[in-house]
C-alpha cells in the first residue's frame, strides 16, 4: 500500500467506523457462534502475494462481524462502560501513525511530558490528594499559565491552614519537623488497573523486603517473601486474586458487611490472626465501585489502619474514580488521604477508547526502586532531569496514550465530562424506577452510578433462568454476580448516546422474557397440592416486596435454595408490573396449605451459543482449575468413574481441595445434558 492508496482507504475506514457505530443498533448485540466458527472460514496458511484491500474488507463482514459483540450498541448493559469518542479514536490514529515507542524522555520528549501533563490535569480534575500529583506544588504551578485559582496556585502556609481533606497527605509529606519535603507524587499511564494493582502490590513487597531488611541484614529476600499477606475484600476485582499470584503472596478475601462495604474491624482482626501465626501484613487493596455492585469500602477506617500498621494501601478506583470529576460524588472517596496509590480507568467512563489506566503514587520513588532496571542502551544525558516511564511500569515499550487523553479532554472540556457522568447516574435512576415499579424484582445494593444490580424475587436459579433467556435472544447483555450467596444481574449503563427510551425499552424485554420464564414455571409446577413434599412452599408467607431497603440481607424466605421459590403473588402476576395492595412491611398471614409441584420438562428448549452460556452461567464457567484437575476431569467421562467419585464424594472421610473440586464438576455435570442444557 503506497501512499496514495493509504489516503482513499484512510478515508474508506472513517466512513466505515462511522456507519458501523451510526448504525450498530441494527445488529444482534452478542454473536451467535460457537468457539472455532473462524477456523473453516480461513485458509490454513498465511498467503503467498498479497491480496487486494477490496477482499480484505469484505471478509471483515463475512468472517469478523459475526463474530464480535458489540461493545457500543445501545443494549449492550454487561461489564462496565468501553469508552469511546470520535477524538479519543483520532488520538490513537495519531499515536499509531507516529509509531513511536516512549520508553524514556530521550526517546520522545512530547511522549513523555504530555503524559506527565494529562495526569496532573485528571488528578485535579477528579480533586485527588495534591501529594498525588506530578509536580511541586510549590514550584511547578508557577509558570504553567496565569490562573489565580487558589486550589492550583498556593504556598506551603496555604497547605497548613487549609482544612480540605485532600491536604491532610500534603501536610505529612511536605512537613517533616518544620521544613519543607521535596515531592515524591508522581502518575503514570498503564494498560489497566490490573496492571495498575501488580505493580502497587511489587512496589509494597520491594519496600517490606527492604524494611526488613534493615532490622535484620541477614534474612533472606525467600524469608520474608514466604510471610507477606495482602488483603482485600470478597467483593474486589479477581485482578488483586492475580496479582498474588504472580507476586508469589498470599492474599485474604475478607468478607463485607450489610451494605458490602470492607470495614475496619474485620482488617484489623485479620491482622491481629496473622501476626499471631508469624505472618507479616504489607498490602491492603480497597475498591471504590466493586466490580459485582458498585459498592464502596470504608477508606478512612481502613487507611487509619494502614497507617499504623504501615501497610501499602491502595485503593482502585477503576470505574467510579471518573465520577470524582463531579463534585457531588466525591464524598465517596472520603479517606483517599491514607492511600499510597490509586488508580482509575479513564478508557471506563471518560469517553477514551481501550486502553488507558491512571496510577498515582504518594511515593514514585518507592515505585522507581522496584521497578527500574538501567541497562546501558537505554541510559541518556538527561536521565537525572527527566521522567523516564519504563521505571514506573512492568513493560519496557510505551504507546503514546496521553495523545487521545489531550484530544478527549479538549474536545469535550470537564464540563462536557461531567455531564456525560451525570446523565448516565440520571439514566441508572430512570431504570431503577422501572424496576421498583414491578413488584417482582428487587434492587440489590445502593444505585448511586451507572450500575443498578436487581434480581427476580425467589430462588437464584430463577434469576439465572432470566437472565440466560434475555441474553439468548440477543436483544440484550448483560451479566450475573454473586453478593452474599444472591444471583443478581447486572445492568450497567453504557452506550456513549443512552437515552431514556433506551431504558424503558431495555426494561421491556426483561419484563418480557420474565414473564415466560414465570410462565414456564408454572407449567413446570403443574398445580398438584402436597403437604409433605421436600419441594413444598408456603406461599402465601412470602409475598415479595415491591422494593428492596438498600444494603439490607434479604430474608432466607427470598432466595436461598436452589428449588424454584417462587412466590404465589409472582405466578398470578406475570404479564404485567403489579403493586400490591398492602403494604410491603406486612405480609399476609397464611390461609392456605402448603403447595407443591412436580417439576416436568422444559417447554420450548432453545439451543443457546456456547458464548451465551459462558458469560451467563454460573455453573458452566468455572476458570479456576489447575492443568491437574483439568487432566484428571477427562475421566468423568466413564459413568462408573463418576459414579464412585460421587459416592467418595459423600463420605465421611475428609477430601483435599482437588477432590473437593473434582466432587463439584461431577454434580455439575449430572445436570448437564450433551447439549450442555442444565436438567431439571
Amino acid at each position: 500500500m503506497d501512499t496514495d492508496e493509504f489516503r482513499l482507504r484512510g478515508k474508506e475506514m472513517i466512513d466505515y467506523i462511522a456507519d458501523y457505530l451510526t448504525n450498530i443498533s441494527q445488529r444482534r448485540v452478542t454473536p451467535e457462534v460457537e468457539p472455532g466458527y473462524l477456523r473453516p472460514m480461513l485458509p490454513k496458511n498465511a498467503p503467498d502475494e498479497s491480496e487486494s484491500w477490496n477482499d480484505i474488507m469484505k471478509d471483515v463482514e463475512i468472517a469478523i462481524m459475526p463474530g464480535i459483540t458489540h461493545w457500543q450498541h445501545p443494549r449492550f448493559h454487561a461489564y462496565f462502560p468501553a469508552g469511546n469518542s470520535y477524538p479519543s479514536i483520532l488520538g490513537e490514529m495519531l499515536s499509531a501513525g507516529l509509531g513511536i515507542v516512549g520508553f524514556s524522555w530521550a526517546a520522545s520528549p512530547a511522549c513523555t511530558e504530555l503524559e506527565t501533563i494529562m495526569l496532573d490535569w485528571l488528578g485535579r480534575m477528579m480533586a485527588l490528594p495534591r501529594v498525588f500529583l506530578p509536580f511541586d506544588i510549590n514550584r511547578d504551578y508557577k509558570d504553567s499559565d496565569d490562573e489565580t485559582n487558589s486550589d492550583t496556585d498556593y504556598e506551603l502556609s496555604d497547605v497548613d491552614n487549609d482544612d480540605d481533606v485532600s491536604d491532610v497527605a500534603v501536610k505529612d509529606e511536605l512537613i517533616i519537623n518544620g521544613k519543607k519535603n521535596r515531592h515524591k507524587g508522581g502518575g503514570v499511564l498503564l494498560g489497566s488497573a490490573s496492571e495498575c494493582v501488580l505493580v502497587a502490590m511489587l512496589c509494597a513487597r520491594a519496600k517490606k523486603i527492604a524494611s526488613k531488611r534493615l532490622t535484620d541484614p541477614l534474612i533472606e529476600d525467600g524469608q520474608v517473601l514466604s510471610k507477606l499477606v495482602a488483603y482485600t475484600s470478597k467483593l474486589a476485582h479477581s485482578c488483586v486474586e492475580k496479582a498474588g499470584l504472580i507476586a508469589v503472596i498470599k492474599v485474604r478475601q475478607l468478607y463485607v458487611d450489610e451494605h458490602y462495604s470492607l470495614r475496619g474491624k474485620v482488617l484489623e482482626e485479620s491482622i491481629r490472626v496473622d501476626k499471631e501465626k508469624g505472618l507479616i501484613p504489607f498490602f491492603v487493596s480497597g475498591t471504590l465501585g466493586t466490580t459485582s455492585c458498585c459498592s464502596y469500602d470504608n477508606l478512612e477506617e481502613i487507611g487509619e489502619i494502614c497507617r499504623r500498621e504501615q501497610l501499602w494501601f491502595h485503593v482502585d478506583g477503576a470505574y467510579a474514580g471518573s465520577a470524582f470529576i463531579c463534585e457531588e460524588f466525591r464524598y465517596l472517596m472520603k479517606g483517599i488521604q491514607y492511600a499510597d496509590s490509586f488508580n482509575t480507568n479513564p478508557n471506563k467512563w471518560l469517553l477514551m477508547n481501550f486502553d488507558c489506566s491512571c496510577f498515582w503514587v504518594r511515593d514514585k520513588f518507592a515505585l522507581i526502586n522496584a521497578m527500574s532496571v538501567d541497562p546501558l542502551y537505554l541510559q541518556h544525558k538527561h536521565a537525572q532531569k527527566a521522567v523516564d516511564y519504563r521505571h514506573w511500569g512492568v513493560a519496557l515499550s510505551r504507546r503514546f496514550r496521553a495523545l487521545k487523553l489531550w484530544f478527549t479532554i479538549r474536545s469535550y472540556g470537564v464540563t462536557g465530562l461531567r455531564h456525560y457522568v451525570r446523565e448516565h447516574c440520571r439514566l441508572a435512576k430512570v431504570f431503577e424506577v422501572l424496576i421498583r415499579k414491578d413488584n417482582r424484582f428487587e434492587i440489590i445494593g445502593d444505585v448511586t452510578l451507572g450500575l443498578v444490580c436487581f434480581r427476580l424475587i425467589g430462588s437464584n436459579k430463577l434469576s439465572q433462568k432470566l437472565l440466560l433467556s434475555l441474553n439468548d435472544s440477543g436483544k440484550i447483555h448483560m451479566v450475573p454476580s454473586m453478593v452474599k450467596e444472591l444471583y443478581i444481574i447486572r445492568f450497567a449503563v453504557c452506550s456513549k448516546y443512552a437515552t431514556d427510551d433506551d431504558m424503558r425499552v431495555a426494561f421491556d424485554i426483561i419484563q418480557t422474557h420474565a414473564n415466560d420464564v414465570i410462565q414456564e414455571y408454572k407449567a413446570m409446577r403443574g398445580g398438584r397440592l402436597s403437604s409433605t413434599s421436600s419441594d413444598s412452599l408456603d406461599l402465601l408467607s412470602k409475598v415479595p416486596p415491591s422494593t428492596s431497603t438498600i444494603g439490607d440481607t434479604p430474608e432466607p424466605t427470598t432466595a436461598v435454595s436452589d428449588e424454584t421459590n417462587i412466590p404465589d403473588q409472582i405466578l398470578t402476576n406475570s404479564t404485567a408490573a403489579v403493586v400490591p395492595s398492602v403494604p410491603q412491611q406486612q405480609p399476609l398471614t397464611p390461609t392456605k396449605p402448603k403447595v407443591t409441584f412436580e417439576k416436568t420438562a422444559l417447554i420450548n428448549k432453545r439451543p443457546r451459543a456456547m458464548f451465551t452460556r459462558m458469560v451467563s452461567d454460573a455453573k458452566l464457567y468455572l476458570p479456576k482449575r489447575t492443568l491437574s484437575q483439568i487432566s484428571r476431569q477427562a475421566s468423568l467421562a466413564n459413568p462408573r468413574t463418576r459414579k464412585r467419585m460421587q459416592s467418595d464424594a459423600n463420605g465421611p472421610r475428609a477430601r483435599s481441595s482437588s477432590e473437593r473440586y473434582l466432587a463439584r464438576t461431577v454434580s455439575i455435570l449430572e445436570t448437564v445434558n450433551s447439549d450442555g442444557e442444565l436438567e431439571e
